[in-house]
């Protein structure tokens, strides 16, 4: 049986790694439960400040926006991450200042656009547009991973007798549970009771998105990669890892707690931007935004 099963998970591997799409953080659940959640929290000028850029949209409905326009414009790919080195919890400057971009000069360059007055208006919804989502991206863990294995879109794992990526199983599989019971703007209402307003002026008091970094990679070393078992292997005898509901019960609160932080995280930038006219971060690294680049 072993055997057998072994054979069947490695030609699911090979389609699934061959297959496998960019990063993309979160579903549109996700992503539009960040939303929900910032608007529970801002300030009547925030709120007003959105209305005047975005209109009828909520911050929900423009949440995954930078997904939905990535393969129209490529120069935003690496902006949906950053990497750092596999053997030490906190990234190199350089990891933070490469040319093309990262999530953190992402949200720290759009952050400052949304409230340039010398910018058109469609550039400046642009970037409210992007700075929303990339908030969003950097509180999925494996969006803060490591180069070698593509945020963990190269770790195969068993899910549901499926071979799918580690990636892939935070993005979309880790909220299957709220998902089956909520829509989106329910489950941030469920979240947002949760936890006390003490717990997010902690949270909103890390202010440096380098420490958002450090804070989900540390999820990472602390164990969120499954190990692999023994009774699930390719026929080379590697073990391969299984999502079972014990991983699941340990780490979809985790993934819970990050939507809470990034939606805390966002209402809180959003309120400094619209109620002092600047940003609260300081400037990018490199300058921004990356220019456009063919396909």
């Amino acid at each position: 049986m072993l055997r057998i099963f072994s054979v069947f998970v490695l030609l699911l591997l090979v389609s699934a790694l061959a297959l496998s799409s960019p990063a993309l953080a979160w579903s549109r659940f996700g992503h539009e439960v960040v939303g929900h959640l910032a608007e529970h929290d801002l300030s009547p000028g925030a709120r007003a400040g959105v209305v005047a850029l975005l209109g009828e949209q909520s911050l929900a409905d423009v949440a995954s926006w930078a997904d939905e326009v990535r393969p129209d414009r490529p120069e935003t790919a690496p902006l949906h991450y950053v990497n750092g080195p596999l053997d030490r919890l906190v990234p190199r400057q350089a990891d933070f200042d490469l040319p093309q971009g990262n999530v953190y000069s992402a949200i720290l360059g759009y952050a400052e656009r949304i409230v340039d007055a010398s910018l058109s208006e469609r550039d400046r919804i642009e970037a409210l547009k992007f700075f929303v989502h990339f908030v969003g991206d950097l509180h999925q863990p494996l969006h803060a991973g490591f180069a070698e294995d593509r945020g963990a879109n190269d770790v195969a794992v068993v899910y549901q007798g499926e071979v799918i990526n580690l990636h892939r199983y935070w993005d979309n599989q880790i909220l299957d549970r709220p998902r089956a019971r909520f829509d989106s703007r329910e489950f941030a209402a469920v979240l947002h009771a949760r936890y006390s307003d003490s717990e997010r002026v902690r949270w909103t008091d890390l202010t440096d998105p380098r420490d958002w970094v450090i804070e989900a990679r540390r999820l990472i070393f602390n164990g969120l990669y499954p190990r692999p078992r023994g009774d699930v292997a390719t026929p080379d005898q590697t073990p391969i890892a299984v999502i079972d509901e014990s991983y699941a019960d340990v780490w979809q609160p985790v993934a819970e707690l990050q939507l809470a932080r990034a939606g805390a995280r966002l209402a809180r930038a959003l309120n400094e931007l619209f109620e002092t006219s600047a940003s609260p971060f300081r400037s990018p690294p490199i300058p921004f935004p990356p220019p456009a680049r063919d396909r």
